[in-house]
């Protein structure tokens, strides 16, 4: 990326905030009246000139003005934006709407928070089942073969999970196996589970042992399917659909498929992974081209120094990216408290 002189810089910026207010191309004579450089608009457009070479701004094909490139927002977000934003009132409004009896009902509200507080689309991927402590867990037979696998987490989330089973499985063995692990393990995740069951298979006599045997089995089968589980809270698209960017259907369409295929999301969360701060992908940096003209910003949040989740908001490019920033990132501040608060009264 190229580096910008002071002047550019100015005009750069002027040109994002005010496109930003008013979905409009920005012009010289704009710039040159209300901007800080004491410059004929003739300057103006030398310089805006330079900014359209060097692939920062770009002109409408029926305007005179400029608006900007993908390339022009990365670097006023990672080089020019600041922060006016008030985080105690952002919090304050915050916990003000995710009070709930359960995590997934936190969540939820959080989703909605986001939506509203930036006039897009907010979203919180809630906890992997393998990451959440387990507080727990009942086998119930459906048929000869098929086990239901009730797992309770200490947040108060249940997931249920079907596995299969040997014909020769009773329901003593499903009783036996359950107290095993609710007595071994309970306020353990299921990696630690898995981790720990693993350990203890390398003892010849543990392999030898009819029960462990029937716990390690069950206990894989449920570890296969629930590596991957998370939900996926959203709130409304109410906020955007006034936007002057999704008065076409098909970007509305666009926007809320996305959504739908879980894959994408997790994606997304596996990028972010071991990333610190919030993250913001611009357009075709979000990696699909029927999304290409929205903004993605995002943040993960942890228990116990590991990362569990993520939630941000997606909605147009033109966002206000220091009151987003700001919003996104209390979030995740709070959801990180909130899910250890849960932990801590359970």
């Amino acid at each position: 990326m190229s580096f910008l002189n002071e002047r550019e810089e100015i005009v750069l910026k002027t040109i994002i905030e005010e496109f930003v207010q008013s979905n409009e191309p920005v012009g010289s004579r704009f710039i040159s009246k209300t901007g800080p450089l004491k410059l004929g608009p003739a300057s103006i457009r030398n310089i805006m000139s330079d900014l359209e070479d060097k692939g920062f701004i770009m002109q409408p094909h029926t305007s005179s003005g400029r608006v900007p490139s993908d390339e022009g927002y990365r670097y006023y977000i990672d080089k020019l934006v600041t922060f006016d934003a008030d985080k105690e009132s952002i919090i304050s409004s915050l916990r003000a709407d995710c009070g709930a009896d359960n995590i997934n009902g936190v969540l939820k509200k959080i989703s909605d928070s986001l939506g509203k507080l930036t006039s897009s689309v907010g979203f919180v991927i809630s906890p992997k089942l393998n990451t959440m402590l387990l507080k727990h867990i009942e086998f119930v037979r459906l048929s000869s073969i098929t086990v239901l696998a009730v797992i309770v987490a200490r947040t108060g989330i249940v997931h249920n999970v079907m596995i299969e089973v040997p014909t020769t499985t009773t329901e003593s063995d499903l009783v036996q196996v359950s107290n095993y692990l609710n007595a071994h393990f309970e306020n353990k995740s299921l990696m630690e589970v898995k981790s720990e069951i693993v350990e203890e298979m390398k003892d010849d006599k543990r392999t030898m042992d009819h029960l462990f045997q029937n716990v390690s089995s069950m206990a894989e089968a449920v570890f296969a399917k629930s590596s991957g589980d998370s939900d996926i809270f959203m709130s409304s698209a109410s906020g955007i659909l006034d936007l002057p960017e999704f008065s076409d259907v098909s970007r509305l369409k666009g926007l809320l498929g996305t959504f739908e295929e879980k894959k994408f999301i997790f994606d997304i969360l596996d990028k972010c992974q071991n990333e610190k701060g919030v993250n913001i992908f611009v357009g075709t940096e979000i990696g699909r081209e029927e999304i290409s003209e929205l903004g993605l910003v995002t943040k993960t949040y942890s228990r116990g120094g590991n990362v569990v989740g993520m939630l941000g908001i997606i909605g147009p490019k033109r966002m206000r990216y220091s009151d987003v920033i700001s919003v996104v990132d209390c979030s995740a501040e709070i959801v990180t408290d909130i899910l250890g608060k849960f932990l801590e009264s359970k």
